[in-house]
């Protein structure tokens, strides 16, 4: 039987031929057979006993057609539109579940990680910086540091083979996560290849870039791309530069740089922009750089600001490392590694030059402002600053006499006086230049007679310039134990990175703040070892440095 919404009669209060009664809503229904005597009338006389009396349905079936306790009320309407929606939701999600491939991971948030080291950088050389360029007026008050207010621990740094390491091993511990004796360069404690960090990130397709003030065959930089038995086989180190495919590579070292190695890094095969000066640098605006401001080490900051032609020419640690930002972050679809190293800290500290040290230290402390800066803007990058060691034995208050009368101070006054390195003092001087003038003209010290002998005994000696930075050194009352490393912690800061942060307030929940292998799941919080901070990189950047190593098993890492 044909339904006739608009039937001018209805069996059932079909008043006026509508299909609505004071706003109630009309059900469409089969005919039906019900308990109170509605029929379909069908064929036979069906209908189940008490046929005759039956009345035929012939519309839609109205909320007044029923029982007042058999209505469907707005209550039970919501009821059917919620569980409705469950159930539209529960198969979009069993749809997702099944039909997606196993495996399968959604997108991750890109993370690029900035590894600043200060060479030899101790916390003594920090103090030192602070008191000489933020101490406020004639008072002992300090500022701080840019650095300071990002403190999260201090790093073990002892070696293989040794309770003070070289900045080789050091370095290897950072960029391969594996400890190793002094002067090895990317090899384990028996000589075998060690994958980087940098390797396996450019295996993921991240960008990957180093920037340093000595050369970049110097031991930190080479720990991140090469493999070798020593240190000191700084050609054969650079032969194995270009095929790691480094975006930015910024600093000194000209000299062992064959000439081949040069053609080649600008052939279409690598494609590097090659500049070797601040002007050609900032002109480079897109792609793959090579930049080689010095055939030795960059020139040291003091003597380049107060020397306009190597002002002009010679770019600071900051500008290198704005530039490697600038070109590091353009098309950065996966992420990228870059590695800033103020070099020279270390340098000045090996010659005793306290002077000279602290115009490094602070470079590298307006360095870590500008990409501390930088990462705040970016969101997703982690900055990470430390030392490999600390260098010199530094003595903030140096007692030359044993009178039984302790010393107090030092001098900043006189360390900021000083306008020449003593490398470049050194220099004059074997050139013919006269020491007491020159000394007191850039220091306005007065030599004494007992100077004037050390410096005539070691005139010839490469190490005239560590006889003069301790002299300099000595009249501010700055002491140094050696002239090379010792064996002390040094400082840990970090900026952005809350895993260390989250993972930390976690294990104190739990009282699981001394964790005796903090390399299986690393934070950087607290005295951590060395290894712990490329444990950490390795796993926040998901790298399979296992896979490089593997790949390296017949490499020999000698010439």
């Amino acid at each position: 039987m044909e339904h006739a919404p608009n039937s001018s009669s209805s069996a059932i209060g079909g008043s006026n031929g509508k299909d609505e009664m004071d706003g109630s809503t009309a059900i469409p229904m089969e005919p039906m057979t019900s308990s109170s005597g509605i029929s379909s009338g069908g064929g036979g006389g069906g209908g189940g006993g008490g046929g005759g009396g039956g009345k035929v349905v012939s519309h839609f079936l109205l909320e007044e057609d029923f029982d007042s306790k058999k209505r469907f009320t707005s209550t039970h309407k919501r009821i059917f539109y919620i569980l409705t929606s469950l159930a539209i939701l529960v198969t979009v999600v069993l749809l997702i579940v099944f039909l997606l491939p196993r495996g399968w991971e959604g997108p991750k948030k890109k993370t690029n990680i900035i590894m600043m080291i200060g060479d030899g950088m101790g916390p003594a050389a920090l103090t030192m910086a602070r008191v000489c360029f933020h101490t406020k007026g004639e008072s002992t008050s300090q500022a701080h540091l840019h650095l300071d207010p990002y403190i999260v621990g201090t790093v073990k740094t002892y070696s293989s083979n040794s309770v003070v390491t070289d900045s080789a091993a050091a370095a290897t511990a950072y960029a391969s996560g594996v400890k190793t004796y002094n002067n090895a360069v990317g090899v384990d404690e028996n000589g075998k290849p060690a994958g980087t960090i940098i390797e396996a990130a450019k295996k993921l397709g991240m960008k990957t870039g180093l920037v340093v003030t000595t050369r970049i065959s110097d031991a930190t930089p080479a720990c991140y791309f090469a493999h070798s038995a020593t240190r000191h086989d700084e050609a054969f180190i650079i032969d194995q530069l270009l095929e790691k495919e480094i975006d930015v590579i910024l600093g000194g070292g000209k000299q062992f740089f064959s000439n081949k190695t040069l053609q080649d890094a600008v052939s279409s095969k690598y494609n590097y922009s090659y500049v070797e000066s601040k002007q050609e640098m900032q002109q480079v605006e897109a792609g793959r750089i090579l930049g080689l401001f010095a055939d030795y080490n960059i020139p040291w900051e003091i003597d380049r600001l107060r020397d306009p032609t190597l002002l002009s020419t010679k770019p600071s640690l900051q500008e290198m490392t704005t530039k490697a930002l600038d070109l590091i972050s353009q098309n950065n679809e996966n992420g990228f590694f870059l590695m800033v190293e103020g070099s020279k800290i270390d340098v000045a500290a090996h010659i005793n030059d306290a002077p000279t040290q602290i115009w490094e230290t602070d470079a590298f402390d307006q360095t870590f402002n500008l990409v501390r800066e930088w990462a705040e803007k970016d969101g997703n990058t982690i900055v990470i600053v430390t030392a490999d060691h600390e260098t010199g034995g530094l003595t903030l208050a140096n007692q030359m006499v044993i009178d039984g009368n302790p010393k107090y101070s030092w001098s900043p006054e006189i360390l900021l006086a000083v306008n020449k390195s003593a490398d470049l003092m050194a220099e004059l001087i074997k050139g013919g230049a006269d020491p007491s003038k020159l000394i007191f003209d850039n220091t306005g010290y007065k030599i004494t007679s007992d100077d004037i002998k050390e410096i005539d005994r070691t005139k010839s000696t490469y190490y005239l310039n560590q006889v003069i930075g301790r002299i300099v050194s000595n009249y501010a009352d700055i002491g140094f134990t050696t002239g090379g490393h010792t064996g002390e912690d040094v400082n840990l800061y970090t900026f952005g990175d809350t895993i260390s942060e989250d993972k930390f307030e976690t294990r104190l929940k739990d009282h699981q703040t001394e964790i005796i292998d903090n390399y299986i799941d690393p934070i950087l919080r607290g005295n951590i070892n060395n290894i712990d901070i490329a444990s950490f990189i390795i796993k926040t950047l998901n790298l399979d440095i296992q896979s490089i190593t593997n790949s390296l098993k017949d490499f020999i890492p000698k010439p």
